[in-house]
């Protein structure tokens, strides 16, 4: 089942950089950044509370509460909202590589907090994954070129969404425990979307989501690039880790960078292919030990 979480937690990285693909077209098309999120969140609540009921799975019984969960769906609600603002004040390059010190947030946060030293092969993993994430940015070129001018409030936002990121991957391995990754998820995003309807309420007439233009390409990141990769790799964090998981997550910057290879005819530096190959070094040393965690041990047998 390890394998299968570390499968799934690389699927979520792929579904997740075609969403941003698919996000930043529509926002250059004049999409509001706040409805584009909270669209997110209510159509990723309706389709969670259509998967859990047909499921009718909730792992010890428990009722339909929300204990534990309004941390986690403010996670949820944080971690897009701060990474789309920020990449509207930042180089997207400066966005992408501030979002993924999450990692090391979690991997410092578990040994500081619980006590859980990392190994030498995630410690490795951690910087060969940042350090490749840095590369595919094009960071060394941008600092070449003397263009790495910083907007404060861009850079606040990246650490927010560095760290609402990090959040959600601790707080879901914990509440994953409780309600599995479905009722998990569904719970965060119940929560999440009451936070949203209340801002988009009090900003008034939402054009974006009554402009049918945007219809089919929020359908598609509310469902095919948000709820479908967040319960995989909510479901992959409960078999790995978070800091494991988070380590695998840095495969989106690489496939973003395929993809605009592939679909927009960009270019692949030199820099962005030693990055790639850093990246994938990073993933494949985390993915050759075993979680030691007992909790998550024993979170993989009971799915068996």
């Amino acid at each position: 089942m390890t394998r299968l979480g570390y499968l799934a937690i690389s699927a979520a990285a792929v579904l997740w950089a075609v969403g941003a693909t698919v996000a930043s077209t529509l926002l250059d098309r004049g999409a509001s950044t706040v409805e584009l999120t909270a669209a997110r969140s209510w159509l990723g609540a309706a389709g969670m509370a259509v998967i859990v009921g047909a499921s009718r799975r909730n792992r010890h019984g428990e009722g339909p509460g929300l204990t534990g969960a309004i941390p986690f769906g403010l996670a949820l609600a944080a971690v897009n909202f701060c990474y789309y603002f920020a990449i509207s004040r930042l180089p997207v390059a400066i966005a992408i590589v501030v979002q993924y010190t999450a990692p090391g947030f979690v991997v410092l946060w578990v040994a500081a907090v619980e006590r859980v030293r990392p190994s030498v092969r995630v410690l490795g993993a951690l910087a060969l994954a940042f350090g490749g994430v840095a590369l595919l940015a094009e960071v060394p070129s941008l600092l070449a070129r003397g263009e790495l001018s910083l907007d404060g409030l861009g850079l606040l936002a990246a650490i927010g969404s560095a760290v609402a990121f990090g959040a959600y991957m601790l707080l879901g391995e914990k509440l994953g425990r409780r309600y599995r990754a479905q009722g998990a998820l569904l719970r965060g995003f119940i929560v999440s979307s009451i936070f949203w309807a209340v801002v988009v309420a009090a900003r008034g007439r939402p054009d974006t989501l009554l402009d049918t233009s945007f219809t089919a390409g929020i359908v598609f990141v509310a469902l095919g690039a948000t709820l479908v990769p967040f319960l995989l790799f909510l479901w992959g964090v409960g078999h790995v880790g978070a800091a494991r998981a988070g380590i695998v997550s840095t495969l989106e910057p690489l496939m973003a960078a395929l993809l605009a290879y592939a679909w927009l005819d960009q270019s692949l530096t030199g820099w962005q292919l030693a990055g790639g190959a850093m990246v994938l070094g990073g993933i494949g040393v985390v993915q050759s030990e075993r979680p030691r965690d007992p909790e998550v041990l024993a979170e993989a047998a009971a799915a068996e």
